[in-house]
């Protein structure tokens, strides 16, 4: 699921969390960085926790698809258009 980036099966303030943490403070790399890619640019930076406190908050769009759980599960539609992995998601 995109935009659940600590695999926890739910999007919520953990998840931009732990991609800023991931991204500024040398925190866990996500096991899953296609979920970590929010906004399904073919990257994380800060845009894909922007992205996810703009869902949260002020109503924004939700992640591309796979999109957040409560959606299906699935392989990133860009499969092989990015060089983002999965190497690990346990909310399937």
């Amino acid at each position: 699921h995109r935009g659940d980036a600590n695999a926890d099966g739910s999007v919520d303030i953990s998840d931009p969390s732990r991609i800023f943490s991931y991204l500024f403070l040398g925190g866990v790399v996500p096991t899953c960085l296609d979920s970590a890619d929010a906004n399904d640019d073919g990257g994380i930076d800060i845009t894909d926790g922007v992205f996810l406190l703009r869902y949260l908050f002020n109503g924004a769009a939700q992640p591309p698809a796979p999109g957040p759980p409560g959606n299906e599960c699935g392989e990133d539609p860009a499969a092989g258009g990015d060089s983002l992995s999965c190497a690990a998601y346990d909310g399937c």
